[in-house]
């Protein structure tokens, strides 16, 4: 199963640019947040993982289908959508949030998944008609991937 880069996609170079700079939220148990960026290495986020035995996780969301701004209901019920399939599949997931941090984009919901494999990542990614996910390997930076 093939995938790229997302730099080397054929995605807008602005939009792909602003994947990269979104901070990738997880919602940590007593309302404390990790912040995932591309890039750059997490000990916080790699403790997440070491306290769920997982040795990696995808950040995948549901909400605007290949970057089309759909109305907050339709986003809810696709984010329904993803968690209802994690759950049924038995995936260890957590909430999560994308954040834009210039505000042009409101904020979507989306799960970080914890012992997925890429593959399954990807394939998740391609149901839910998104550009990219985020994959993060314990130890290393995380990774903006396109399926």
């Amino acid at each position: 199963m093939a995938f790229f880069h997302a730099e080397n996609a054929m995605l807008d170079p602005a939009l792909v640019a602003a994947y990269r700079a979104t901070d990738y939220v997880l919602f940590v148990e007593d309302g404390l947040e990790i912040t995932l960026n591309i890039g750059r290495p997490s000990p916080e986020f790699d403790r997440v993982l070491e306290r769920r035995n997982a040795t990696t996780a995808v950040v995948v969301t549901a909400y605007n289908p290949r970057s089309v701004v759909l109305a907050e209901a339709e986003n809810r019920a696709r984010h329904e959508q993803l968690t209802e399939l994690l759950d049924t599949g038995g995936y260890d997931h957590a909430l999560g949030e994308g954040r834009d941090p210039t505000g042009q984009w409101k904020a979507e919901l989306e799960c970080v998944v914890f012992g997925i494999s890429l593959e399954t990542g990807l394939e998740i990614a391609r149901r839910f008609e998104q550009n990219a996910i985020v994959f993060v390997a314990r130890g290393e930076r995380p990774e903006l991937l396109y399926p």
